[in-house]
């Protein structure tokens, strides 16, 4: 009788604790509802009619409506910054389950016990090549841009042991078989960092992205590449140098993604340097974003290539990144064109968010600009189809390491 009654109480606190805990979850989501309600419907209506217009696939809708409810979250960043506080008091340099790590200079990286080798690297490399082979009969020039690794391998930052997500293999041996085939490169890592864009100013602790100075040293190179290599005249002295442009520092205004994943608590914040024109330009700017809404813009590089917004919309770090002042951060699809300089040559970019400070750097330079993310899922642009119909004087291909993957070379694949 007496182990019975004791099994009774146990039985009953455990239903009892089920209740709170099932009352708790219920009782966050009813705020979670109140507080984001509008936001919710909003959200699934634009996702519904994307859908049922055959602009958005099944698994892309899901992805979004995920990401909408994952995003509004009642006081998540509170949920987070407590988390965090608890790796910092325990002088941890890893957290969420090994998601990021930290190095001794307090720069995040990804981490990863077991990177898997890409076997189909060769053929990514052949892609490229054909797509270079298919232009070729149109003139156009084709160049490969590797974005330099916030990781250097052997890299001392680093506490002995912690396991971090190196990409150079992928890197080296993608950029081995572009040579291979006869495609022009250019290797990020080989310029940066170095003595004028050392390590602290050329990647942000807190986000993935390189800075801004990082960008705009890349985009001399990148410059004096396109000049020397294919002939271009591209005016270097009144667009690229040191009067080009004004540098304003933001300091301790700017989260990046991966902070925003662990919270200030554990990743700090980072200035911020923005670069203003001194000089005026007229242009027009139509662009798709991830939602396949179209956008048009005109006016003035700071009105167009530009949005203030991302700088000063609000206080609040957790909302945006600084990063996004040029071009949004990424869209799907750009089309520039700079009105004032109709002789420029007409340049289509393949890249992610890493060129978006660069093609803003470019664009007085050109007399079009268009641009395609080359991991968009829902595959708004397809590059084949695309380049059947548009020719370019020059194709640049820019890849942030992280993204050797199937996904960013979604074109050009191998026919039975």
């Amino acid at each position: 009788m007496e182990e019975r009654k004791r099994k009774k109480i146990y039985f009953r606190r455990k239903k009892f604790l089920a209740v709170i805990l099932t009352g708790l979850i219920f009782a966050y989501s009813a705020m979670n509802i109140y507080t984001f309600g509008d936001e919710y419907l909003y959200d699934i209506e634009h996702i519904w009619n994307n859908l049922t217009a055959g602009r958005s696939t099944v698994s892309h809708a899901v992805e979004k409506l995920e990401d909408s409810l994952s995003d509004d979250m009642y006081e998540k960043m509170k949920f987070i910054e407590a988390f965090s506080y608890v790796n910092v008091l325990l002088d941890k340099r890893e957290i969420s389950n090994f998601s990021f790590i930290k190095d001794e200079t307090g720069s995040l990286h990804y981490a990863s016990f077991y990177r898997d080798h890409d076997s189909e690297i060769f053929e990514y490399a052949l892609r490229i090549d054909r797509l270079q082979d298919y232009v070729s009969e149109n003139g156009t020039d084709v160049l490969f841009v590797m974005a330099p690794s916030k990781y250097a391998p052997n890299d001392e930052r680093l506490r002995v042991g912690l396991p971090v997500n190196d990409p150079h293999n992928n890197l080296n041996e993608l950029m081995f078989y572009l040579n291979r085939l006869g495609v022009n490169t250019l290797d990020l890592n080989n310029y940066i960092p170095n003595d004028t864009v050392t390590y602290d100013d050329a990647f942000y602790k807190t986000d993935h992205h390189w800075t801004i100075d990082a960008a705009y040293y890349s985009t001399r190179l990148l410059v004096d590449k396109l000049n020397k290599d294919f002939g271009y005249d591209l005016d270097t002295k009144t667009y690229l140098s040191d009067g080009s442009y004004t540098r304003v520092r933001y300091e301790n205004g700017m989260l990046g993604s991966m902070g925003r994943a662990t919270g200030v608590c554990f990743s700090g914040l980072d200035d911020f340097t923005a670069y203003y024109p001194n000089y005026q330009m007229n242009f027009y700017r139509y662009y798709l974003d991830d939602d396949k809404d179209e956008f048009e813009l005109e006016g003035d590089i700071t009105q167009t290539l530009m949005n203030y917004e991302e700088l000063y919309s609000s206080d609040d770090v957790y909302e945006i990144s600084q990063y996004g002042l040029y071009l949004d951060e990424l869209e799907v699809y750009e089309h520039i064109v700079n009105r004032d300089n109709p002789d420029g040559p007409k340049i289509l970019f393949i890249r992610d968010s890493y060129f978006s400070p660069v093609i803003t750097f470019m664009a007085p330079m050109c007399s079009e600009i268009d641009a395609i993310w080359n991991m968009d899922k829902s595959h708004t642009i397809e590059i084949d189809d695309y380049l059947s119909s548009n020719t370019y004087d020059c194709i640049i291909l820019e890849y942030y390491p992280y993204n050797i993957e199937d996904r960013g070379f979604s074109f050009f694949r191998e026919t039975d």
